[in-house]
């Protein structure tokens, strides 16, 4: 039994430190920081996994360095690796990342046939063993197809919703999240998707059907909706070298608080203080925390 399944991505982050993040017509100079492994989904299974979760993973990767760098680590943090698919003859797909002092990125998603796995990889008895089951929106027709294979899995679903989202908006997410038991959607996703009043988008994402919303809004903290209330639990002021993979360590974390019978605003104080403990190293694993670390932050604060 998983607590934990994530369906989506593995890839590789190539991290590049630059003075500035260079607008049009413009040459910056920059230095590599390294080749980390990534993807939202792989990232989230990490970090689940690092904090004590049973965590396992459906994903694909292509035989070629970025693959084997990509499924090494996954083996490192522990996370089960018997349902991932090793592509012949395809590219792991990979994202550039720029960053300045401010430890904030610019990122672009290199995509190959690689991005996600593709709906005959998906195995409905691997999910039954799990309490959740996680997924991102890169991939639609990926999303409606384990939503309308769902009615068997004895586990909750959960999504996260970003920008780059596949599909025109929420017209096309709507039948999906309203099967959703929980919904991450980040700050700028959820004015893109609604409107620029978080309050009342929130709401209106719960009233599609989702038990709980939850919008991460950087530095600033977090917004949590549900049928009965609604909170927000601030940010914290730390250190920032790279915000990379802060809102997949932070969805890790609220579902495996959860999953361990945390109340909704204990599992929020808790992913909203591992997510502010990620961004203090350079790539989106290197600074994973622990439960043990999250406990001693939230002591301190």
């Amino acid at each position: 039994m998983f607590d934990i399944v994530g369906v989506g991505d593995s890839s590789v982050d190539l991290a590049i430190a630059v003075d500035r993040i260079a607008t049009h017509d413009e040459k910056v100079r920059g230095r590599l920081e390294g080749k980390f492994p990534g993807g939202i989904i792989a990232n989230f299974c990490c970090a689940a996994a690092r904090f004590g979760a049973r965590t396992g993973i459906i994903t694909a990767v292509g035989d070629d360095e970025f693959g084997e760098l990509s499924i090494g680590d996954l083996k490192k943090f522990g996370v089960d690796l018997s349902c991932t698919v090793v592509k012949s003859g395809v590219e792991t797909y990979f994202c550039v990342i720029y960053l300045d002092d401010s430890g904030e990125k610019a990122l672009t998603i290199v995509e190959t046939d690689a991005l996600m796995p593709a709906v005959q990889d998906i195995s409905f008895d691997y999910l039954k063993r799990a309490r959740f089951i996680h997924m991102n929106s890169l991939d639609l027709d990926l999303a409606r197809f384990i939503v309308s294979n769902s009615s068997d899995l004895p586990g909750q679903l959960s999504i996260d919703v970003e920008p780059t989202a596949a599909g025109g908006g929420l017209e096309d997410w709507s039948q999906i999240l309203e099967k959703m038991d929980i919904v991450f959607i980040n700050e700028q996703a959820i004015r893109q998707f609604l409107s620029d009043d978080l309050f009342s988008s929130g709401r209106e994402l719960v009233r599609l059907g989702p038990e709980i919303v939850a919008v991460t809004c950087g530095a600033q903290g977090v917004h949590v909706f549900t049928r009965e209330e609604s909170f927000r639990v601030a940010g914290h002021s730390v250190p920032v070298k790279d915000t990379t993979g802060a809102g997949d360590c932070f969805n890790a974390i609220f579902l495996s608080c959860l999953s361990r019978g945390f109340d909704l605003r204990r599992a929020t104080e808790y992913a909203n203080a591992a997510a502010a403990i990620s961004v203090g190293s350079v790539g989106a694993r290197s600074g994973l925390p622990t439960e043990q670390q999250v406990s001693a932050f939230l002591a301190r604060v």
